[in-house]
């Protein structure tokens, strides 16, 4: 008769257990984004004045000077048109550059 309790407690626990995998793992994964040491690669953060890194090596690569809401890009371009930030690269061109998947590439901070 005692092993029916033993079983009962160690049912409970395991469901607790599975329970908070989840919020286990949702820290496990905000905590890796804090290692990145205040690197963004949201959207919305790719504002005027932030530098731009290159994503993989996090090497600097220049400065967000301007940003424009309507941006009329070459024939070549996925979209005519589009939401872009003017980067001011270190080794001297501008180069207006789509917001649309810019995170695949570059992070910001």
């Amino acid at each position: 008769m005692q092993s029916r309790p033993a079983a009962l407690v160690a049912g409970l626990c395991l469901i607790a257990g599975a329970a908070y995998a989840p919020v286990a793992i949702a820290r496990q994964t905000t905590a890796a984004r804090a290692d990145t040491k205040g690197y963004s690669s949201d959207e919305r953060d790719f504002t005027v004045g932030r530098s731009v890194y290159l994503r993989s090596t996090k090497t600097r690569i220049g400065r967000i000077m301007a940003m424009d809401a309507n941006h009329d890009f070459p024939a070549t371009f996925r979209k005519r048109h589009g939401k872009a930030v003017l980067i001011k690269r270190f080794d001297g061109p501008l180069d207006w550059t789509p917001v649309d998947g810019l995170s695949r590439i570059y992070v910001v901070r």
